[in-house]
């Protein structure tokens, strides 16, 4: 199969991926325009203060930037030194395929081969991208934990048992990703049977196809503990790259307090609207579905309902999703796509 025979097909992966998830959103957005007054939803939205959503969508900037720095930290730890706009890139390939994928699974790994065709060595960029991987993961697990710790209600007032399961099981996967990595920070043969173990029991999940093969098991082994090395022969460069993470985080969370302002409201603190969109993250971001489409906006029901009032939470809903998503979509995709095409000419 030639090059523009792959690149077909990805694409057509993508539109598939894209379709399914526009599908369930717009399904999503039929209901509520059904259930609730649609007019009296589109004229609240067409009130809103323009320039707090063009800060929210700003904050999709400070994230892929986030994420490029972080990426450029590791790279030059691995010896690799890449411009800014390289690594904005391999930023905007991983939030777009991240985004299009079932619980973000292909964006790390299409950020792989983006770095791989923008002659970054597999050697280096797995053990990066791990680190990285890591470190988002344990800055989503600090921040809502110490949201949790801060505002309890938030867990405790959402009175949904479908909130709790899924936030359970978020902190859950999260949390075994993170223990995975800490592991190979001390022992190398421990975390090479975890891995085994934990790829085998995924490989029999059919709908997420992993390979369980031991070519691939050996392979994940290799960058999990390289990226642990990486750590622990430099603790300097984890901090640095998990304090970049948790300030991503922030960014990322902080769309929904910039589309609470622009409906103009202002009782309820930054801190208390980052804390509450922390939890709904580590809730909906590992669900197997792209985008976790339906998932976010139900969750998004059950914490933002008293926090927008009646009248507003559903047209919130709606601004918040476009900032967040399709507007995301549309900045991370132009960024891939041009490394795409500019990486081609560099082959």
């Amino acid at each position: 199969m030639g090059v523009s025979a792959k690149s077909r097909n990805t694409a057509r992966k993508n539109a598939v991926y894209i379709s399914v998830t526009a599908v369930i959103i717009l399904a999503v957005a039929l209901y509520i325009f059904i259930k609730y007054d649609a007019a009296r939803v589109l004229t609240t939205i067409s009130g809103v203060n323009p320039l707090f959503v063009t800060a929210g969508l700003s904050m999709l900037f400070v994230q892929l930037y986030s994420e490029s720095f972080c990426y450029g930290i590791l790279l030059r730890k691995a010896g690799i030194k890449k411009k800014l706009s390289r690594l904005s890139g391999y930023a905007g390939t991983d939030l777009f395929y991240s985004n299009i994928s079932p619980a973000q699974l292909a964006g790390l790994p299409a950020a792989g081969v983006a770095m791989y065709r923008d002659g970054v060595s597999v050697s280096a960029s797995c053990p990066c991208l791990a680190a990285y991987s890591m470190c988002n993961r344990f800055a989503a697990l600090v921040i809502a934990s110490a949201s949790a710790a801060a505002f309890p209600y938030i867990i405790i007032g959402a009175g949904s048992a479908l909130f709790l399961t899924l936030f359970v099981y978020g902190a859950a996967v999260n949390l075994a990703i993170v223990g995975l990595f800490v592991v190979a920070l001390f022992s190398e043969s421990a975390s090479r049977a975890v891995i085994g173990f934990v790829m085998r029991l995924l490989g029999k999940i059919k709908f997420l196809k992993i390979s369980s093969s031991q070519e691939d098991i050996d392979r994940i082994s290799y960058d999990y503990i390289s990226a642990a090395a990486m750590m622990r022969t430099s603790p300097l460069t984890g901090i640095s790259v998990l304090a970049v993470c948790v300030f991503k985080r922030i960014a990322n969370f902080a769309v929904v307090y910039f589309a609470y302002r622009a409906f103009g409201l202002g009782s309820e603190s930054f801190f208390y609207i980052v804390a509450v969109q922390s939890v709904l993250a580590v809730s909906a971001e590992s669900v197997p579905i792209p985008g976790s489409a339906g998932v976010s906006e139900a969750m998004f029901t059950v914490l933002y309902g008293d926090i927008f009032g009646a009248r507003l939470y559903i047209a919130a809903m709606i601004i918040v999703r476009a900032m967040n998503y399709f507007a995301l979509l549309l900045v991370s995709g132009g960024y891939s796509y041009w490394l795409h095409c500019s990486s081609e000419r560099r082959v």
